[in-house]
């Protein structure tokens, strides 16, 4: 009777302990999903404060590993594991965890002021290393111990109630799996809808949940074998089990920082291009450890760890594989779906797939091995996690700035898969056999004709220089026609003749508008043409600013369009971040210009916060002005709202003006004042004193005022009616950030419609802009404003006939249309005369009737006549 009444209630204690576990699954779950949503969140808050160059980023992310391996260290020791209640210590760490994180919100701000305190701009490298590191360890490390003690607490609480071993793999990919929706969710969902503080007030309520199921769980003794004894770590025995560890976790970073540096060349690199590469990362360890724990119940120890080594090793030789035909991967998913955001985020997907997802898994299930290996031995999970998480804090530095700038990212694969192979349990005999084979791939890799460049060069143009840096990789491209470009990541374009004109507008245009600038400040540099032009400017002082170092290391290639960089002392370049070069203390400005940050890359929209915009407005002079120059062609007009919006918050003294007449990269300037400000109708004369000066703008078609201030496009009232109500981009609601990759993925429209958008909303008015009585000045700048939006709209409705004579006859009369209405109008009044001579090869009589209605339209220039006497007699 007994033994009858004993079956069910056996079954009702597994089923009991079967519950219990997926409970704590379930929780670690969440945990993972908190944790992960913390980092991305803390890196993101810590980035605004020490900067955004490689040593701040570098230093968080390396405090972040260094406090999850202590806290490891420190609450996964065995005496900890074997405390009675397991469960109710980790609902501790949970609530201490998000405490906090609560408490981090009124503390990020304070750590900001202080770390500009510590290390000022024009620090040396070892200062600036050592607060970037220094100052966020001490700050999140109260949540990071906490964090670095719920793993191996959770593999505590569990390991009673499963029937075998396998606990440390099964926790793993619970919490892992946890992390990919964390890292998914925070970034698609929760920063775009709440924002960085209400998203920390969420994941602070998620760890209060996990707290309290833990606690209500209960804690059951945790029932290790008495007869587990631990390994001194200082035995050969001991250092034998941890090693591995150690190297699995530099490796695996490793691979992650040289996978994602080469991704970064063809992928679009947004907020949501890192969430994806993160997200498959995180998928591929989670199934490993899944993987892991089924294996083991299959394979002796040491035979699983062993094909588990030779996997990791070979699978990483394909990830480089893969990774070298990554363009064409991207580019045969993207058209096979219709061009929507969703298919290019899922061709995105798939490069990340085919470069992490089977490295991954392996590295995963090798983790969960070799952790379960040492918690077995050991009879503790805290140092097997602690080493594997010191390992992953020194790779991003390993990797980063001294591995792959020295050796390029192929070789740093070949050594991955190389160092791999010493996590071999033996090298006895059929393992050295293998182990030759894996290392005979990884080998192969590196002789391969394999490249992990993404260069594009022009048809008939050369790749002139190249660097692979550790943010970015910088080429200078020459085409066809011998001029010299820059491009970033191989995406953007810059430089060369054809941008000269409108690259020293940039600066031309803001330093004209103010009344007498004796110092400037440039943020962003591109090939230095802009802070170049500066030079021509008598003595005004200018400061640059660029955060990639290698694009400053360009310059020697760009000395045609930047003559003066280099030799003009009153130019002096600064490679740092500009957000926290503003906001160091130093000296104020009179103009400050921010170049063209494409929108979409994750970190530029920080440069488009209120925040930043108020600080640059604290460093102007009495009466300075700052110009924040917006491109067009990369910004949706949701977008231009917020930052409109948000600029005007700061500014709300503003205008608007075009940098030149172009359709297909349409450049804006916002330009702000501390107060109004209006000119004479004879400015450009007054302010131009210098014959030099004079010249290079009329050169640039900069000649008189009608030309400046033609290039005038709204007031603040029209900009603020444009903008309309909406919510602010911020450092808390980085909209800019997240709205932006829109337009980076699929564009709903083009450029010159944009810019249509904006003329058809704008109606400026010479009053608002200019003083005096001198009516014909008034009417000459609005006959100019009126030709320069037919002149638009007739270069965003034409398309280029099949012919060039066909071309000439549907544009030419409207061309000459525009002359008709502003004889200042040479944008108009010189592809006419252009036309008009191709026209004459073919057609002297057609030729003949555009240059007479040119003529009349404008009889005051005698090029249009000059033309005629030229043509053969009718």
């Amino acid at each position: 009777m007994t033994e009858v009444a004993a079956e069910p209630m056996a079954r009702v204690d597994r089923k009991a302990h079967r519950f219990g576990a997926l409970s704590i699954m379930g929780i670690a779950g969440l945990s993972g999903f908190a944790g992960l949503a913390y980092e991305i969140i803390w890196t993101r808050l810590l980035a605004v404060s020490l900067g955004h160059e490689i040593v701040a980023a570098l230093g968080v992310m390396t405090a972040l590993f260094a406090g999850l391996a202590l806290g490891a260290l420190a609450l996964g020791a065995p005496w900890f594991n074997m405390k009675a209640r397991p469960a109710y210590w980790y609902a501790g760490l949970e609530l201490a965890i998000g405490a906090w994180a609560v408490l981090l919100i009124p503390l990020a701000p304070l750590a900001g002021d202080l770390a500009l305190a510590l290390a000022p701009v024009d620090a040396s490298p070892a200062r600036q290393w050592l607060v970037a590191f220094a100052l966020p360890f001490a700050l999140l490390l109260p949540a990071t111990l906490a964090m670095g003690g719920t793993l191996p607490t959770l593999e505590a609480v569990l390991a009673p109630r499963l029937c075998g071993g396998g606990a440390v793999g099964i926790v793993y990919a619970a919490n892992t799996l946890g992390a990919v929706a964390g890292a998914l969710a925070t970034i698609f969902l929760l920063i775009p809808a709440l924002g960085l503080t209400a998203t920390l007030m969420a994941c602070a309520a998620v760890n209060l949940v996990c707290a309290i199921t833990m606690w209500l769980c209960g804690g059951q003794a945790h029932s290790g074998s008495a007869a587990a004894r631990p390994a001194d770590p200082r035995s050969a025995a001991g250092r034998a089990q941890l090693a591995p560890l150690f190297l699995t976790g530099l490796l695996g970073i490793g691979y992650e920082v040289l996978t994602i540096r080469v991704v970064s060349q063809i992928l679009e690199n947004t907020i949501y291009t890192f969430a994806i590469l993160l997200a498959v990362y995180l998928l591929g360890t989670a199934c490993g450890g899944a993987l892991q724990s089924r294996l083991a119940k299959r394979y002796d120890r040491d035979a699983l760890t062993v094909r588990l080594v030779l996997l990791t090793s070979l699978c990483c030789v394909g990830g480089a594989v893969a990774l070298a035909s990554s363009e064409t991967i991207l580019t045969a998913l993207q058209g096979f779906a219709p061009p929507t955001m969703a298919s290019r985020l899922g061709a995105e997907f798939g490069v990340a797939g085919a470069a992490f997802l089977l490295p991954t898994i392996a590295m995963g299930a090798l983790f969960a091995q070799l952790a379960q290996g040492v918690r077995d031995r050991a009879g503790a999970l805290g140092a097997a996690l602690a080493v594997n998480t010191l390992g992953a804090a020194l790779a991003p530095i390993l990797f980063g700035p001294l591995l792959l700038p020295l050796i390029g990212a192929k070789f740093g694969f070949t050594l991955v898969a190389l160092f791999y192979l010493l996590a071999l349990p033996n090298f006895r005999g059929r393992t050295r056999a293998l182990a030759a084979l894996a290392a005979a791939a990884a080998i192969a890799l590196q002789l391969s004709p394999l490249s992990l460049r993404f260069i594009q060069t022009p048809p008939g143009g050369a790749l002139l220089w190249h660097r692979d840096g550790v943010m970015a990789a910088v080429s200078v491209v020459r085409d066809q026609a011998g001029a010299n470009h820059l491009q970033v990541n191989n995406h953007f374009r810059m430089g060369g003749d054809a941008s000269i004109r409108s690259d020293a507008r940039e600066a031309h245009i803001p330093l004209l508008l103010h009344p007498n600038p004796k110092r400037a400040l440039f943020l962003g540099l591109g090939t230095g043409t802009t802070l170049s032009a500066v030079g021509d400017h008598p003595g005004v002082i200018a400061d640059g600013v660029e955060l990639v170092p290698e694009v400053v290391e360009s310059f020697p290639w760009f000395r045609q369009s930047a003559p003066n960089l280099g030799r003009d002392a009153n130019l002096r370049v600064h490679v740092a971040d500009a957000r926290r070069f503003v906001r160091a203390a130093g000296d104020r400005y009179d103009v400050v210009v921010a170049d063209l940050f494409h929108p979409s890359l994750d970190g530029s929209g920080a440069l488009y916060t209120q925040e930043h915009f108020a600080a640059i407005r604290d460093r102007l002079a009495e009466d300075g002005l700052f110009c924040q120059w917006l491109p067009l062609h990369q910004l949706d007009l949701d977008t231009l709202r917020v930052i409109l919006r948000t600029f005007l918050a700061v500014f709300p003294n503003s205008s608007a003006y075009l940098a030149q007449f172009s359709i297909e990269t349409p450049l804006v300037a916002l330009v702000g004042r501390l107060s109004p400000k209006s000119y004479p109708v004879d400015w450009l004369s007054r302010r131009v004193q210098d014959g030099s000066l004079g010249a290079r703008l009329a050169a640039l078609d900069l000649r008189d005022d009608t030309a400046l201030f033609g290039l005038y496009l709204a007031s603040a009232d029209e900009l603020r009616l444009f903008a309309g109500p909406g919510p602010l981009n911020s450092d808390d609601r980085p909209l800019v950030t997240t709205q932006a990759p829109r337009a980076a993925y699929v564009a709903s429209d083009t450029p010159g419609a944009r810019l249509m958008a904006l003329l058809d909303a704008f109606h400026p008015q010479p009053s608002a802009l200019l003083r005096g009585e001198d009516a014909g000045a008034f009417r000459r700048l609005a006959d100019y404003w009126r030709a320069r939006d037919r002149f638009l709209e007739i270069g965003v409705r034409t398309r280029i006939a099949g012919n060039a004579q066909g071309f000439i006859a549907d544009v030419g009369p409207q061309l000459v249309e525009v002359v008709r209405m502003s004889a200042n109008f040479d944008a108009a009044y010189l592809p006419v005369l252009a036309m008009a001579r191709q026209l004459g090869l073919s057609d002297p009589s057609a030729a003949r009737r555009l240059l007479e209605a040119l003529d009349r339209a404008n009889p005051a220039r005698p090029e249009a006549r000059r033309l005629l006497a030229a043509l053969p007699p009718a």
